[in-house]
């Protein structure tokens, strides 16, 4: 079951895993910030015996909090909050039901510190963590894993919003499959959270959250 705003980009995707991995697939053309969203895939959805699920939503809008617009910011919580939230409560109670299963939840590296120029963006994936690290251990003993994807600087299209061009970052961002598979081996291992790749692993647990805010306000 895919889920996505943009149905080219669903019939894209779908198509290229039915064919590298003969599988069947569903697209779901949906907007997460839109109240009710979820009432649209729990319909589609109600058939499917579902075992993993990935709550990938999310968007970037750096700048700084007051010379954005309100009305961004509120959009920004519901598609990087409250989306997760609803999907969690959701798919969640369902795996829980059939008493085995997997959920990742991506966030960001760093989120939990405080992200200046990204402020409203930090503090959102910021819920997004503590909710999924939460949830990690009430769900453990209900042999569903949870796991949060802690994920640094990778090769995507919001890499634009920033006004960023791979091949001339100083870091090269990570690559989507890199970041995906290790996604799901933390999740294999249950694991509370992963951030994937080695350097991001070094910095996340060397550089102090105060020099990295003083690094991303400057």
């Amino acid at each position: 079951m895919l889920v996505a705003r943009r149905e080219s980009l669903l019939n894209e995707v779908g198509q290229g895993l039915a064919k590298g991995f003969n599988v069947q697939y569903r697209n779901v053309v949906a907007d997460l910030s839109q109240e009710g969203f979820l009432d649209k895939l729990a319909e589609v959805t109600n058939d499917l015996d579902i075992g993993l699920v990935v709550s990938n939503a999310g968007t970037g809008n750096p700048g700084e909090f007051l010379k954005l617009d309100r009305q961004l910011h509120r959009t920004t919580l519901r598609v990087s909050a409250m989306a997760h939230l609803d999907i969690t409560h959701h798919f969640g109670a369902k795996l829980v039901e059939r008493r085995r299963g997997g959920l990742i939840l991506a966030g960001a590296m760093g989120a939990e510190n405080g992200v200046p120029r990204m402020a409203n963006d930090g503090a959102a994936k910021a819920y997004v963590h503590s909710l999924g690290e939460a949830l990690h251990y009430e769900f453990k003993p209900l042999v569903v894993y949870v796991t949060v994807l802690a994920a640094g600087f990778t090769n995507t299209a919001v890499l634009e919003k920033f006004g960023l061009e791979p091949k001339t970052m100083p870091m090269k961002p990570m690559s989507v499959e890199q970041c995906v598979s290790e996604a799901l081996s933390g999740l294999v291992k249950n694991r509370s959270k992963i951030v994937p790749g080695r350097l991001n692993r070094i910095l996340n647990a060397l550089v102090p959250a105060s020099l990295a805010r003083k690094i991303e306000a400057d």
